[in-house]
């Protein structure tokens, strides 16, 4: 009886709750400022604007918008005349570049192209950002030709004659990029403290042919936990520390527009993989399906190598080995697809050490954002990895500590993760105004 009464009273308060939010919402529709005719609604005669659905992946949609006061720009991507894609990328010389797809659609699909633009290294974020953005608005100048807008443009050239010169000047550098950085992350409550530092080097050189890579990453953590015996009222304290080096450096040469060869060069250690030092090296060959140029839009490459490395570990193995020389092979297939509709990623991982092939792992890797109908997107994102190949699991064992800790690599046969979501809108079709206040 108790039960039903909670249940009525909760239906009665649910009840109240839905009235008081139905007449707020009346309320705010009807005291909203310009909610009959606002001064910002965009013109609806179609010969005048050029409606826009703006895919900006990796930029500032929100400053191209409050930039460009031409276009009609539009939420969902069937109600546009034109689909701009802009995908970013960073450059060999620590720059980014934005390749700006403009797809036409109906009769305007014959006018569809693309933009690249390029900022430096050296270029502050308002140089950057201005710059993309007189890139979008050139891109759509063929597009106006059939509107009414086109009779408000003029051109301006504010190049000079040294410019030319400038661009021919020898880099002193010869494409070489160096970096270097660190943080520390650290927090504290009165039975716990942990202290996370990061220390990183960077070394690159890119240019058509040639691709050379050198990375160097080390990380220390430390976990301190603090406990009291209500009975002893004795106090303990444990520490946890992890520590991992990494250096990782790429070689490679381009054959063709699908073929590449190259080399990857591995050493390090891991406390938690039980690993005092390790040191390996593979060649490698990739094809790519598409020509590598086409990366932003569809890249589907096929990657084929044999690792050898020497491990050194900290505790004898569950195989009994202190250390030892192993050598596996591994096929990598990777595919990525960039479309109006969304966009498409997969990955199979497989490899097998050569002494013993039933020592292997097998990975898959999927991710897709997809727009199922006019305002409903979906994305998500599965993966699953058969594991038989952890050969540096210490004989030692672990404790249920530091299984709680996460400070020693556990036993496993497989591995998952996943995620999925949804998102819905409605409303205006038109997505011009910027308003950042509050």
């Amino acid at each position: 009886m108790y039960f039903l009464t909670l249940k009525h009273e909760i239906f009665l308060q649910g009840i109240k709750l839905l009235k008081t939010v139905t007449i707020l919402a009346g309320l705010l529709i009807t005291f909203t400022p310009g909610y009959a005719q606002s001064d910002s609604t965009p013109t609806s005669d179609p010969n005048t604007l050029l409606t826009v659905y703006l895919d900006c992946r990796g930029c500032n949609s929100s400053f191209i918008r409050s930039e460009i006061d031409f276009i009609n720009f539009v939420r969902d991507q069937s109600a546009a005349e034109v689909h701009l894609i802009i995908t970013r990328n960073g450059t060999a010389s620590g720059g980014t570049q934005y390749r700006l797809n403009y797809l036409g659609q109906d009769d305007l699909e014959a006018l569809s192209n693309e933009f690249i633009f390029t900022s430096y290294d050296s270029d502050t974020a308002e140089e950057e950002r201005n710059g993309l953005v007189r890139y979008i608005k050139l891109g759509f100048i063929p597009f106006l030709s059939h509107k009414d807008a086109l009779q408000s443009f003029d051109i301006l050239y504010s190049g000079t004659d040294n410019t030319t010169a400038q661009q021919l000047q020898t880099d002193k550098w010869n494409s070489w990029i160096f970096e270097i950085g660190g943080n520390t992350w650290f927090s504290g409550e009165e039975t716990q403290r942990n202290l996370n530092m990061n220390g990183r080097v960077r070394v690159r050189r890119i240019t058509d042919e040639w691709k050379f890579q050198l990375n160097l990453d080390e990380n220390y953590s430390r976990n301190t936990y603090t406990t009291t015996d209500d009975e002893t009222g004795v106090t303990d304290e444990e520490v946890y520390i992890t520590e991992r080096r990494n250096v990782f450096s790429l070689l490679a040469y381009s054959l063709s527009d699908h073929w590449s060869v190259g080399s990857y060069f591995s050493l390090g250690s891991s406390s938690r993989d039980n690993i005092d030092f390790r040191i390996g090296g593979t060649p490698t060959i990739e094809y790519s399906f598409y020509p590598y140029r086409e990366f932003a839009r569809r890249e589907v490459t096929l990657r084929y190598g044999v690792y050898s490395s020497f491990f050194d570990y900290t505790d004898r193995t569950i195989y009994g080995q202190t250390d030892e020389v192993l050598m596996r092979q591994e096929l990598d297939f990777r595919a990525e697809y960039t479309k109006p509709w969304g966009s498409v990623e997969a990955r199979i991982l497989g490899r097998n050490y050569l002494h013993d092939f039933s020592k292997k792992r097998l990975l898959f890797d999927f991710e897709m954002a997809k727009r199922i109908v006019r305002g409903f997107d979906v994305f998500f994102s599965v993966g699953y990895s058969i594991i038989n190949d952890q050969l540096s699991i210490s004989a030692e064992g672990v404790t249920d500590k530091e299984a709680i800790a996460n400070t020693r690599q556990q036993l496993t046969s497989y591995e998952y993760w996943g995620s999925v979501g949804f998102e819905i809108t409605f409303g205006s079709i038109y997505d011009n105004v910027v308003n950042t206040r509050l």
